[in-house]
């Protein structure tokens, strides 16, 4: 009977430690772990410099647009982006001689790409920011005040691979320009379809 008893308990205590050391050896679940649909591997990042054409009240207006961000799985993106105008622009309503018209705008955008590792494939970013236009002479600022707005553009780009982390786009976004009022004219002045070019540069995976 003694002998039996000893048995178990050796029996129990293989069992007990058996059981933790394969805890032990387990590998500790983390929200980016190997074990897990999102992690590192899956993570790129990108900087997108591009060049803008528009219509601002009748004025032709040239932009340059600054972005970055991280891509998951190479499909969706979200980052920052800061986006300005780099030409003089002269809105037709203007009353004023000798004055013209500066923009700006900075904020967030979300991206959705289609088949990345195609050549060719389709990229779909869309912008949410917080913009300001003013008035400004040779001098400086005119003195005419600001009006500052909310905006939204969507966009849809075609991109080319030109190499593994390098890519060139081609598309165009509708700049729609929440409610305000400057001068002589108001957000239907503001709002209109740009044409981009730039290029993608980064770390796609």
């Amino acid at each position: 009977m003694k002998n039996t008893y000893l048995l178990v308990l050796a029996a129990a205590y293989l069992m007990l430690n058996n059981k933790l050391f394969a805890q032990d050896s387990e590998e500790a679940n983390t929200l980016l772990g190997s074990n897990n649909s999102i992690n590192t591997e899956n993570l790129g990042f990108f900087i997108a410099p591009s060049f803008g054409l528009t219509q601002m009240d009748g004025s032709t207006a040239s932009f340059f647009n600054l972005r970055g961000g991280i891509s998951l799985k190479d499909q969706l993106s979200i980052g920052a982006y800061f986006n300005t105008s780099i030409n003089q622009i002269y809105p037709e309503s203007e009353t004023l001689p000798n004055i013209y018209m500066d923009y700006w705008t900075l904020g967030g955008f979300a991206e959705y790409t289609l088949f990345s590792k195609k050549v060719f494939h389709l990229s779909l970013p869309v912008y949410l920011g917080y913009g300001e236009v003013q008035m400004d002479n040779e001098n400086g600022t005119a003195g005419l005040g600001e009006a500052n707005f909310f905006q939204v553009e969507p966009s849809a780009l075609l991109e080319v691979n030109l190499h593994k982390n390098v890519r060139f786009n081609l598309g165009a976004g509708y700049r729609i320009i929440g409610d305000m009022t400057y001068r002589n004219f108001n957000q239907s002045d503001l709002s209109g379809l740009t044409g981009y070019i730039g290029l993608k540069i980064g770390l796609f995976k």
